[in-house]
Formats: structure tokens, sequence, C-alpha cells
């Protein structure tokens, strides 16, 4: 799948009512699929919208973004390394690109719509995720 595919799924889903991070693992189903299909997917991530369940913590964006990553890198305990290591350059990717992880901090008024964080995060996720050109 393209990243402009991914992006147009997402603004489909988000129009629909599915959180931030749902639209970002959803569109990732493609990679997760021999582990997880969109329906489950959007179940592991429907807590996690407004950063945790409401709470306005950390970005729903970033936490469908950290879930595909596991599901793309971890097989066994012995991978927790190569999982923190590829999460924390996501989140530092995320991070330089919009000044912070935490849902209030992105959500002040004049700042960045929901739908262009879950294009960032698609986007530092596919290109970490997918061979480029």
């Amino acid at each position: 799948m393209t990243l402009q595919e991914r992006i147009d799924k997402a603004r489909e889903l988000h129009s629909v009512g599915y959180t931030c991070a749902q639209c970002v693992a959803m569109v990732f189903d493609d990679i997760t699929s021999s582990q997880a299909s969109q329906p489950l997917l959007a179940a592991i991530t429907s807590g996690f919208g407004g950063g945790f369940g409401g709470s306005r913590e950390t970005c729903g964006a970033i936490s469908g973004m950290t879930a595909v990553n596991g599901l793309a890198h971890f097989t066994s305990p012995a991978d927790k390394r190569e999982v923190y290591g590829s999460t924390a350059s996501l989140v530092e990717q995320f991070k330089s690109l919009n000044g912070s992880v935490i849902c209030r901090e992105l959500r002040v008024p004049g700042a960045k719509p929901c739908m262009t964080l879950i294009e960032d995060a698609i986007t530092i996720l596919h290109n970490s995720l997918t061979p480029q050109e």
C-alpha cells in the first residue's frame, strides 16, 4: 500500500468516527494482517483515543504507531530492545515534527488538527516499515 493510500484510508476512517489511534493502526493492516486484522486493530486501539481514554495524555496517533511497530518487530522477548529502539525513534520523529507527544499540548488553539497528526504518524511509520525507492 502506498503512503497516499494509507492517508486516504485514514481520512475515511476518521470521518466516520474512528480515533486517531485506530486510524493509524488500521491503515497498516496489510503489514499486520498475519497477526492482527483491521477489526482486531480497531478493538485493541479503541481505548487509546484522546490520549488514553480521553485523558489527553499520550497522543492516540503515537499509540497507534507504537502498536503497529510492535506487531511489525516483536516475535519474542528477545526483540524488546529492538522494539524499544525503533519505537523511541518513531516517537522522537513525531515529537521533532510537532513539538510534543502529549494530546493536550498538541490540541491547543491554532495547533494542527488531529487528522494532520494522524498523517504525520502514518508517514513516519510508513517510511520506517517500507523500503524506500
